[in-house]
């Protein structure tokens, strides 16, 4: 048991995608990166002792037999740092997507057993429970006896916890930011929209660019982000009213969030949780336009922070955008709604809860680098 006397900090290890420095098209800034860069930095806030497996993948704009090759390699390598590394701490604390989970997680799971540590997992996006359910026989039985048994399993959206609740050990954990952002003048008119997100197509960029086409002279759509292996790129020829801007690193978007009046967000991507873009977004006072997809439907609430639409219709988004257009205290609104909604979701306090939650789990540990005792 650690005791005051060891005079020590709690311990633990990340095992997680750590941003490198610039992003790129080959340095994509993903949701989990941000994530996990910010829990680094929040848990050393309160006086945790981080270490970190780094998880990040390569290049994403490569061949499918290639991508496969370096995900299994990617698997070894951390299967093998977490293996090596793990008794050393007090906590190992994996953060990981749903279809990454069953595998890595159920192996860590057992070598945390082994070694008598607990092991955390922070599941990111919205659709644990689809690949859940849609696990055969022996994964489902798997995953009920190995990684679902961890000590803790944060879960992003509040649906994810309700349909996991009779499993005491999982959590509400949502994404989180911490934005400050560039003073926004008082507005009541939508000219400069935003789309920032991976240019992946199930973002919704050619919804996005479709709905702009043929908005009024003084509109204009500006698309940042990284091209990915699907990103089509002639969409954006010849567009009347769209220009793409490149890649933001993410010290640049605050400034380039506070520029804007409106983010449209029109994903249908099976795995939103709640969006990173769409938290900064509200943090800055900018509301969205976004689809029921998801995770997207619980952060975003209509006519209050922003207005939902079914996913896959440019007809609709570009119907909410013009429905701002011509209600502009409905605008206004929004503006307020979303500051308010990015507030809920400000780092310091779910931190808080998340540190006492670790140091529960630290204080019950062998310290590092001794092998507990079996009774």
């Amino acid at each position: 048991m650690l005791t005051g006397k060891e005079n020590r900090a709690p311990s633990i290890l990340l095992i997680a995608p750590i941003q490198k420095t610039g992003a790129s098209d080959t340095n994509v800034v993903g949701g989990n990166k941000v994530m996990a860069d910010e829990q680094v930095q929040e848990l050393g806030a309160r006086g945790f002792e981080v270490d970190v497996i780094d998880t990040s993948g390569g290049v994403t704009n490569l061949p499918t037999w290639k991508i496969k090759a370096n995900r299994l390699a990617r698997f070894l390598r951390v299967a093998w740092g977490g293996a090596r590394k793990l008794w050393r701490f007090d906590v190992v604390f994996l953060i990981i997507g749903p279809s990454s989970a069953l595998y890595l997680a159920s192996f860590l799971w057992a070598v945390c057993k082994i070694a008598r540590r607990p092991l955390v997992l922070r599941i990111s996006g919205g659709d644990l429970m689809l690949d859940y359910l849609g696990y055969g026989a022996f994964a489902r039985w798997l995953a009920d006896r190995a990684y679902m048994r961890s000590s803790l399993v944060y879960v992003e959206t509040q649906y994810l916890h309700q349909s996991f609740d009779n499993r005491g050990n999982f959590r509400w954990f949502p994404n989180t930011r911490s934005m400050e952002a560039p003073a926004r003048t008082g507005r009541d008119r939508v000219e400069r929209l935003i789309f920032v997100a991976r240019l992946a197509m199930f973002k919704g960029l050619a919804e996005a660019l479709e709905a702009c086409r043929h908005l009024p002279e003084n509109c204009h759509l500006n698309v940042f982000g990284p091209g990915m292996s699907d990103t089509d790129f002639s969409l954006f020829e010849d567009h009347p009213r769209a220009t793409y801007g490149g890649v933001l690193d993410p010290a640049e978007i605050p400034r380039a969030l506070s520029e804007h009046d409106l983010l449209v967000y029109p994903s249908y991507y099976r795995n939103e949780g709640y969006p990173g873009a769409i938290l900064e977004a509200f943090q800055c006072g900018l509301p969205v336009v976004a689809t029921r997809r998801g995770g997207i439907a619980e952060l975003v609430e209509h006519e209050e922070s922003g207005l939902l639409v079914e996913p896959r219709s440019a007809a609709e988004v570009e119907s909410a955008i013009k429905r701002l257009l011509d209600e502009p205290e409905l605008y206004r609104q929004l503006c307020e709604g979303a500051r308010r909604r990015g507030d809920q979701f400000r780092s310091a306090d779910w931190y808080d809860r998340v540190a006492a939650e670790l140091r529960s789990l630290c204080r019950k540990q062998t310290p590092p680098g001794r092998l507990a005792k079996r009774p």
